[in-house]
């Protein structure tokens, strides 16, 4: 259930946050990516015990979701930057 959770995130951040960075511009979008990453491993190295499963999932989803903003994102954006030869 923990990996489908993380493909869940992954499927609704190129839903949703694939778009933003359409609409907002893509640098802002790269730049949460990286600092939702970085919060959301450091929440998951924190989690324990077996009360917080549902904390561990929702942690996964939107670890799923920085994974895209980082990735897709980032990667139509690095493209953006190089020249045209």
């Amino acid at each position: 259930m923990m990996g489908f959770m993380f493909l869940v995130g992954i499927v609704l951040g190129c839903a949703t946050i694939a778009r933003l960075g359409d609409i907002y511009g893509r640098k802002p979008i790269y730049t949460l990516g990286l600092y939702m990453h970085l919060v959301f491993s450091v929440i998951i190295c924190f989690i324990s015990g077996e009360n917080s499963i549902i904390l561990l999932y929702g942690g996964l989803i939107f670890f799923g979701m920085s994974l895209t903003a980082r990735f897709y994102v980032g990667y139509i954006y690095n493209l953006e930057m190089q020249p045209k030869e």
